[in-house]
Protein backbone atom coordinates (compact mmCIF):
# COMPACT_ATOMS: atom_id res chain seq x y z
CA UNK A 1 0.00 0.00 0.00
CA UNK A 2 1.24 3.46 -0.90
CA UNK A 3 1.09 5.66 2.21
CA UNK A 4 0.79 8.85 0.13
CA UNK A 5 -2.16 7.91 -2.09
CA UNK A 6 -3.49 5.30 0.42
CA UNK A 7 -4.08 2.96 -2.52
CA UNK A 8 -3.23 -0.72 -2.84
CA UNK A 9 -0.53 -0.81 -5.50
CA UNK A 10 0.26 -4.53 -5.46
CA UNK A 11 -1.29 -7.71 -4.11
CA UNK A 12 -0.63 -11.39 -4.51
CA UNK A 13 -2.37 -14.39 -2.96
CA UNK A 14 0.13 -16.82 -1.39
CA UNK A 15 -0.12 -19.86 0.89
CA UNK A 16 2.70 -18.80 3.22
CA UNK A 17 4.63 -15.60 3.89
CA UNK A 18 8.12 -15.82 2.36
CA UNK A 19 10.81 -13.22 1.73
CA UNK A 20 11.02 -13.95 -1.98
CA UNK A 21 7.40 -12.87 -2.48
CA UNK A 22 8.30 -9.41 -1.18
CA UNK A 23 11.22 -9.20 -3.60
CA UNK A 24 8.95 -10.17 -6.50
CA UNK A 25 6.49 -7.46 -5.41
CA UNK A 26 9.19 -4.77 -5.15
CA UNK A 27 10.68 -5.71 -8.52
CA UNK A 28 7.27 -5.58 -10.22
CA UNK A 29 6.56 -2.16 -8.71
CA UNK A 30 9.89 -0.88 -9.99
CA UNK A 31 9.13 -2.32 -13.44
CA UNK A 32 5.89 -0.32 -13.41
CA UNK A 33 7.89 2.84 -12.76
CA UNK A 34 7.27 3.23 -9.03
CA UNK A 35 10.04 4.94 -7.07
CA UNK A 36 10.17 3.28 -3.65
CA UNK A 37 11.29 5.99 -1.25
CA UNK A 38 10.92 3.95 1.95
CA UNK A 39 9.33 0.81 3.36
CA UNK A 40 7.56 0.29 6.68
CA UNK A 41 7.23 -3.41 7.48
CA UNK A 42 6.74 -5.90 10.30
CA UNK A 43 10.44 -6.74 10.58
CA UNK A 44 11.00 -10.02 8.74
CA UNK A 45 14.74 -10.52 9.18
CA UNK A 46 15.42 -11.94 5.73
CA UNK A 47 13.57 -9.07 4.12
CA UNK A 48 15.35 -6.40 6.16
CA UNK A 49 18.78 -7.78 5.28
CA UNK A 50 18.10 -7.47 1.54
CA UNK A 51 16.79 -3.88 1.50
CA UNK A 52 20.04 -2.02 2.08
CA UNK A 53 19.35 0.49 -0.69
CA UNK A 54 15.90 1.49 0.63
CA UNK A 55 15.25 3.29 3.95
CA UNK A 56 13.36 0.66 5.98
CA UNK A 57 11.29 1.30 9.09
CA UNK A 58 10.37 -1.47 11.53
CA UNK A 59 6.77 -1.13 12.71
CA UNK A 60 6.77 0.03 16.34
CA UNK A 61 3.61 -1.90 17.22
CA UNK A 62 5.08 -5.14 15.87
CA UNK A 63 8.30 -4.63 17.84
CA UNK A 64 6.39 -3.92 21.07
CA UNK A 65 4.23 -7.02 20.51
CA UNK A 66 7.35 -9.11 19.81
CA UNK A 67 9.00 -8.03 23.06
CA UNK A 68 5.80 -8.53 25.07
CA UNK A 69 5.50 -12.11 23.79
CA UNK A 70 8.99 -12.83 25.10
CA UNK A 71 8.10 -11.49 28.53
CA UNK A 72 5.55 -13.47 30.49
CA UNK A 73 2.19 -11.74 31.04
CA UNK A 74 2.76 -11.61 34.77
CA UNK A 75 6.50 -11.05 34.82
CA UNK A 76 7.38 -10.89 38.51
CA UNK A 77 10.97 -9.71 38.27
CA UNK A 78 11.78 -6.04 38.65
CA UNK A 79 13.81 -6.25 35.43
CA UNK A 80 10.88 -7.66 33.45
CA UNK A 81 8.39 -5.13 34.80
CA UNK A 82 10.76 -2.24 34.09
CA UNK A 83 11.44 -3.43 30.53
CA UNK A 84 7.71 -3.68 29.81
CA UNK A 85 7.21 -0.09 30.96
CA UNK A 86 10.17 1.08 28.88
CA UNK A 87 9.08 -0.71 25.69
CA UNK A 88 5.63 0.87 25.90
CA UNK A 89 7.30 4.30 25.57
CA UNK A 90 8.82 3.39 22.18
CA UNK A 91 6.10 4.99 20.05
CA UNK A 92 6.63 8.40 21.70
CA UNK A 93 10.42 8.23 22.05
CA UNK A 94 13.37 9.50 20.06
CA UNK A 95 16.17 7.06 19.28
CA UNK A 96 18.66 8.72 21.65
CA UNK A 97 16.17 8.89 24.49
CA UNK A 98 14.90 5.33 24.10
CA UNK A 99 18.30 3.64 23.86
CA UNK A 100 19.75 5.78 26.63
CA UNK A 101 16.98 4.52 28.92
CA UNK A 102 17.51 0.96 27.65
CA UNK A 103 21.21 1.18 28.49
CA UNK A 104 20.40 2.45 32.00
CA UNK A 105 17.95 -0.44 32.37
CA UNK A 106 20.67 -2.89 31.33
CA UNK A 107 23.21 -1.45 33.79
CA UNK A 108 20.64 -1.67 36.60
CA UNK A 109 19.68 -5.30 35.90
CA UNK A 110 22.91 -6.66 34.42
CA UNK A 111 23.62 -9.09 37.28
CA UNK A 112 20.09 -10.49 37.12
CA UNK A 113 20.31 -10.93 33.34
CA UNK A 114 23.58 -12.84 33.66
CA UNK A 115 22.33 -15.31 36.26
CA UNK A 116 22.89 -18.91 35.20
CA UNK A 117 21.22 -22.15 36.17
CA UNK A 118 22.78 -24.25 38.94
CA UNK A 119 22.37 -27.36 36.80
CA UNK A 120 24.31 -27.93 33.61
CA UNK A 121 22.65 -29.24 30.46
CA UNK A 122 23.66 -32.33 28.47
CA UNK A 123 26.53 -30.38 26.89
CA UNK A 124 27.95 -29.41 30.26
CA UNK A 125 26.85 -25.82 29.78
CA UNK A 126 25.16 -23.76 32.49
CA UNK A 127 22.38 -21.93 30.60
CA UNK A 128 21.11 -18.46 31.45
CA UNK A 129 18.09 -18.47 33.75
CA UNK A 130 16.12 -15.61 32.20
CA UNK A 131 16.00 -16.55 28.53
CA UNK A 132 12.83 -14.61 27.73
CA UNK A 133 14.23 -11.39 29.14
CA UNK A 134 17.55 -11.82 27.33
CA UNK A 135 15.71 -12.59 24.09
CA UNK A 136 13.59 -9.43 24.46
CA UNK A 137 16.77 -7.38 24.91
CA UNK A 138 18.37 -9.04 21.88
CA UNK A 139 15.38 -8.06 19.72
CA UNK A 140 15.63 -4.44 20.85
CA UNK A 141 19.33 -4.42 19.99
CA UNK A 142 18.89 -6.18 16.63
CA UNK A 143 16.16 -3.84 15.38
CA UNK A 144 17.86 -0.66 16.62
CA UNK A 145 18.97 0.35 13.13
CA UNK A 146 15.43 -0.04 11.76
CA UNK A 147 13.32 1.45 14.57
CA UNK A 148 14.07 5.12 14.00
CA UNK A 149 14.58 5.35 10.24
CA UNK A 150 11.84 7.99 10.19
CA UNK A 151 14.14 10.27 12.24
CA UNK A 152 17.02 9.82 9.81
CA UNK A 153 14.89 10.78 6.78
CA UNK A 154 12.39 13.37 8.04
CA UNK A 155 11.77 14.67 4.50
CA UNK A 156 10.21 11.31 3.51
CA UNK A 157 7.46 11.37 6.18
CA UNK A 158 8.01 7.66 6.86
CA UNK A 159 5.23 5.99 8.83
CA UNK A 160 6.34 4.41 12.12
CA UNK A 161 3.73 1.65 12.00
CA UNK A 162 1.88 -0.54 9.52
CA UNK A 163 -1.45 0.61 11.02
CA UNK A 164 -2.77 1.80 7.66
CA UNK A 165 -2.28 -1.66 6.16
CA UNK A 166 -3.58 -3.43 9.28
CA UNK A 167 -6.71 -1.27 9.04
CA UNK A 168 -7.22 -2.45 5.46
CA UNK A 169 -6.92 -6.11 6.53
CA UNK A 170 -9.38 -5.53 9.40
CA UNK A 171 -11.91 -4.08 6.97
CA UNK A 172 -11.43 -7.05 4.64
CA UNK A 173 -11.92 -9.55 7.50
CA UNK A 174 -15.11 -7.80 8.67
CA UNK A 175 -16.57 -7.92 5.17
CA UNK A 176 -15.54 -11.55 4.71
CA UNK A 177 -17.22 -12.46 8.02
CA UNK A 178 -20.49 -11.11 6.62
CA UNK A 179 -20.17 -13.73 3.88
CA UNK A 180 -18.86 -16.68 5.92
CA UNK A 181 -20.80 -19.20 3.81
CA UNK A 182 -18.65 -18.58 0.74
CA UNK A 183 -16.63 -21.42 -0.79
CA UNK A 184 -12.85 -21.05 -0.85
CA UNK A 185 -12.94 -20.20 -4.57
CA UNK A 186 -15.52 -17.45 -4.00
CA UNK A 187 -13.59 -16.10 -0.99
CA UNK A 188 -10.52 -15.71 -3.20
CA UNK A 189 -12.63 -13.88 -5.78
CA UNK A 190 -14.07 -11.66 -3.03
CA UNK A 191 -10.59 -10.78 -1.71
CA UNK A 192 -9.27 -9.96 -5.19
CA UNK A 193 -12.29 -7.77 -5.90
CA UNK A 194 -11.91 -5.98 -2.57
CA UNK A 195 -8.21 -5.23 -3.17
CA UNK A 196 -8.78 -4.22 -6.80
CA UNK A 197 -11.36 -1.66 -5.67
CA UNK A 198 -8.83 -0.27 -3.16
CA UNK A 199 -6.33 0.25 -5.98
CA UNK A 200 -8.60 2.57 -8.00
Amino acid sequence: MDSVSEKVIYHQLVKTERDEYYHVALNRLREKGYIIQSITCDGRRGLLRDLFDTPTQMCHFHLVAMVMRKLRKKHKSAAGKALKILVKTLKESTKNNFYRHLHLWYLTHQDYLNERSDKCNEKGYFPYKHKGLRSALSSLKYYEKYLFTFEKYPELNIEKTTNRLEGLFSELKRKLNNHNGLSKKRKVMFIKDFLNKKSC
